[in-house]
């Protein structure tokens, strides 16, 4: 059993509307009893879920409450507390505002009919929770036909149970780009169950960034999921770094006809770390076209996982899809699985996947030494190299985010 008792409370004191209360009680429903997942199928194998289940009542508003959730400041920022004192800031440059972007508290945000077309109720516990007791949460909405030059930057600290939650929805025709920054302060032993909805209107072309580099300690599920009309795209950028234990399920449902997704990613782990990734994308109509490139290094006695679906629907044909997975191990300790999936209805498609797992190449070793290389010089040169294909994908602000992590952890091995 999972204590949810107070969502009641909860919901009044956030000032919610009746129909997010009532979204709150068919994930509290969902959630009793409590049925984990059977650790037999392939999404939980290598993963305990018990490891996600929060210690309390998640609902319980002790020892803080959510409000004031969220309050405008200047130079254009919006902040708000979360459970355990953990704070979002929303950043927005004076273009965007006067472009008519709305940064809100979801708590009050008149949005519950919007919540769930991303991640409906159901679709995992770990996001049942979040809707059962998320507190905190935002809308950032970009009207139709806007394009901003500069992005929107979310940033999340860890606490000792944080719950955000995170809608973004892009008005038809409108271009941006949107980071989600995960970071972890001094709070060993704390969890945090996000929901990031992201909403991509007709002909609209949004780029989404989810870096994580919590601090050792943080045990983390990340979901993030988008649904994509006709004719737009959405561009998915996923850096895993930190935390202990960290398992993520990105994707997208490609909605409308002639929609594109591509999704890039790179992850890195050391000590014993342990990261889990899943990815998905459903084409749901004709001609739709989705792309993934997924890169993982791991040192010391790191393990990763990456299990990745595409699913083509029977109505989707002239479809087409690609998935790529590679993994780096630099130490004997080091282990990875990969696991990818098709499952297409249709024989009017192009679907391919491909995916590796190897140590480093000796001989490619041997060769920068031969040129003066040290060994850990010539390792990094290596991962680099190994990374910079996926890198180069990325839209530039957050490449060059990700890329400063990446020197970081290089230089710090």
């Amino acid at each position: 059993m999972l204590a949810l008792e107070h969502v009641a409370e909860l919901s009044s004191v956030a000032g919610e509307d009746r129909a997010l209360l009532a979204l709150r009680n068919q994930a509290r429903e969902l959630l009793t009893p409590l049925l984990l997942p059977d650790r037999a199928r392939h999404l939980w194998r290598y993963t305990d879920p018990t490891r996600f289940l929060p210690d309390t009542d998640p609902t319980d508003l002790t020892p803080t409450d959510v409000g004031p959730t969220w309050r405008l400041e200047e130079p254009l920022s919006v902040a708000g507390l979360l459970a355990g004192g953990a704070l979002r800031v929303v950043e927005v440059d004076a273009q965007a505002r006067k472009a008519g972007v709305e940064v809100e508290d979801l708590h009050r945000a008149k949005a519950a009919e919007m919540l769930g077309q991303a991640v409906p109720p159901g679709h995992g516990f770990v996001e049942d929770i979040n809707t059962a007791a998320w507190r905190g949460g935002v809308l950032v909405r970009v009207p139709a036909g806007v394009a901003l030059e500069h992005p929107i930057r979310l940033r999340v600290v860890a606490g000792p149970l944080t719950l955000p939650r995170v809608l973004v929805v892009a008005g038809e025709g409108s271009s941006f780009e949107i980071i989600e920054g995960h970071v972890g302060g001094d709070c060993s032993g704390g969890k945090v169950l996000g929901v990031t909805e992201i909403l991509v209107a007709r002909d609209a072309n949004v780029r989404y960034g989810l870096v994580q580099r919590w601090d050792p300690g943080i045990v983390g599920h990340l979901t993030a999921r988008a649904r994509v009309a006709a004719g737009a795209r959405f561009q998915l950028s996923l850096a895993s770094f930190g935390g202990s234990t960290f398992k993520a399920d990105v994707g997208a449902y490609l909605a409308g006809e002639g929609a594109e997704v591509e999704t890039a990613g790179v992850a890195m782990g050391g000590d014993q770390q342990h990261f889990d990734h899943h990815t998905e994308h459903i084409h749901e109509a004709r001609k739709t076209s989705s792309n993934l490139d997924f890169k993982v290094a791991l040192t010391h006695a790191a393990r990763s996982t990456y299990t990745g679906m595409i699913r083509i629907a029977r109505h989707a044909g002239g479809s087409e899809a690609y998935q790529e997975n590679r993994n780096l191990l630099l130490s004997h300790d080091a282990r990875a699985e990969s696991i990818p999936e098709l499952e297409i209805l249709t024989d009017d498609v192009r679907c391919s996947h491909g995916t590796t797992v190897a140590p480093i190449d000796p001989e490619q070793l041997f060769y920068l030494q031969s040129r003066g290389l040290a060994n850990l010089q010539a390792m990094r040169v290596i991962v680099y190299g190994f990374l910079d294909q996926t890198l180069a994908r990325l839209p530039q602000t957050t490449r060059e985010r990700i890329e400063a992590l990446v020197a970081a952890r290089l230089h710090t091995e």
